[in-house]
């Protein structure tokens, strides 16, 4: 049995489950752009391997035994966890008789296990980690658009300020900032409210608008500051509806002095923007929702959402003296760039990349990046089996907004289509747009226009496809060479594999 090709077209994860699931002896040796590792089985248990960037274990630092023996699994085990997460090199297996104890001119004799890992449970809980930091990445890309910029009112002296990524610098709340959390949802008062405590605020709870609203009047009454962060889809104190969370703000606003409040909702319309600016709110965040079929995802979704409120909005909130400094607008949908212009675009995204890691700009960049090369694009998320839209920009059929429109589109992965292969097998595709099928219907909602060429960038992290990035030419005009745009996204993705790696690379035990 030999084995041997390219991470990216099998990702090694894979190949550890089929050597440890035929019980063979070898060696796997990987070659990636950072250097050299490799992971030695003996009849399909993992008794040592290394990384590039570790050196030998010192015998002097860790003597024979019991000891020894826990620090080599411990290297292993960091080992095989960075190696699944590759996403580029060359990777070879080779069966031989007996496990070697040299490779590559490393002695591993000092760096061997007696009895060895076995490797199945260990796979099934990096699969694991690998879907739940999945998970997050999608969250985190959706959380950086969860609500669109917030309308002008020039005559309103605290306009209601909506999520925006102006400012990801992360604050401290100010000491003995106490909020009150309003959610008839247990996970929602249980995941934000973790992330509330843990960015050092003091969080009182409650279920529902009555007990919000007598909640709050306790506060107000003890005299110390608070702010309230409340759910919108509240049952009604009379039972009518389900906006009882405007009760709360309306509430809010009679006490002296009057708290902050921010309103979560899954959906906003100018109506209820206006409304919610009216009664005293001051921030509208617009909360994860597609996501609750799932479980799983909506936890992750969950998660960052409170990470992203304890960070950012809620110590926003308490600052809030007047009007919030606008969101920095994004540049408009260029005509056909040339080669220079483009060049300087992504060079500019790449080194706001690498300078702020931060998973909530990844897509933001992604789309700045994507205005250099496409008169038009929208930005998709795999959920559910679906694409779901996140933002774009360009022209559209009815000259609605594409950032306001794309949270209305939806694709289906289940039939053929380059939407579906790219979510599979990670590859770009550019070609003529076709005259059926689900790239024609989402055509059908954008509005073709005069649009002739098509192309999907996927966007991959924990070795898997989390985003797709479409964008065709609605002139007419042709399309420049993608592939610098293409190189963009993976250097996204692995921002995103970085971000939610929990260490930096090359952290690994001694």
């Amino acid at each position: 049995m030999s084995l041997s090709g390219s991470v990216e077209d099998l990702p090694l994860l894979e190949i550890l489950q089929v050597v440890a699931f035929c019980q063979k002896t070898g060696y796997l040796t990987v070659q990636a752009p950072e250097g050299d590792a490799a992971v030695v089985f003996r009849e399909g248990r993992v008794v040592s391997g290394y990384m590039w960037d570790v050196p030998p274990l010192d015998p002097a630092a860790t003597p024979p035994g019991e000891a020894r023996q826990e620090a080599i699994r411990s290297r292993i085990t960091s080992t095989l966890e960075r190696l699944v997460r590759l996403r580029e090199g060359e990777f070879g297996f080779n069966v031989v008789g007996a496990a070697p104890t040299r490779i590559g001119g490393r002695d591993l004799k000092g760096e061997t296990l007696e009895d060895g890992i076995n490797p199945e449970g260990l796979m099934l809980d990096l699969a694991r980690k690998l879907d739940e930091d999945r998970r997050e990445s999608t969250a985190a890309i959706e959380a950086s658009f969860s609500a669109p910029p917030a309308p002008e009112t020039p005559d309103d002296d605290e306009p209601l300020e909506e999520l925006a990524l102006e400012d990801l610098a992360e604050k401290r709340p100010e000491p003995g900032s106490t909020v009150l959390l309003v959610d008839d949802e247990p996970d929602v008062r249980r995941l934000v409210g973790e992330q509330l405590r843990a960015a050092g605020f003091a969080v009182k709870e409650a279920t529902d608008a009555r007990e919000g609203r007598l909640e709050a009047a306790r506060l107000a009454q003890a005299g110390g500051p608070f702010l309230i962060v409340t759910d919108l889809g509240l049952p009604s104190l009379g039972g009518t509806n389900f906006r009882g969370g405007l009760e709360v703000v309306s509430h809010a606003a009679a006490f002296e002095p009057r708290p902050r409040v921010l309103l979560m909702a899954e959906r906003a319309d100018e109506r209820l923007r206006a409304k919610a600016r009216r009664l005293g709110a001051s921030i509208l965040a617009l909360k994860p929702g597609l996501s609750k079929l799932d479980p799983l995802q909506y936890e992750a979704d969950l998660r960052v959402f409170g990470r992203k409120l304890a960070r950012d909005l809620v110590p926003r909130l308490q600052k809030r003296g007047g009007p919030p400094a606008p969101a920095p607008a994004p540049p408009a949908a260029p005509s056909p760039a040339d080669e220079a212009t483009r060049s300087a675009a992504l060079r500019r995204a790449l080194d706001e990349l690498d300078g702020h890691p931060e998973p909530d700009l990844v897509a933001f960049l992604l789309l700045r990046a994507a205005r250099a090369f496409l008169p038009r694009a929208v930005l998709l998320l795999v959920k559910d089996d679906q694409l779901r839209g996140l933002a774009g920009f360009g022209p559209t059929d009815s000259g609605t907004s594409l950032d306001v429109l794309a949270r209305d589109l939806s694709v289906s992965l289940d039939r053929p289509s380059p939407f579906a292969e790219a979510v599979a097998v990670g590859r770009p595709w550019i070609g003529p747009l076709p005259t059926e099928g689900p790239m024609r219907d989402l055509l059908g909602d954008l509005g073709a226009l005069q649009a002739t060429t098509g192309t999907v960038v996927p966007v991959r992290a924990q070795q898997g496809t989390i985003a797709i990035l479409f964008g065709d030419n609605p002139g007419g005009q042709p399309l420049p060479a993608l592939d610098p745009l293409v190189a963009f996204s993976r250097r996204a993705g692995r921002a995103l594999d970085e971000a939610f790696l929990g260490q930096p690379a090359g952290a690994v035990p001694a």
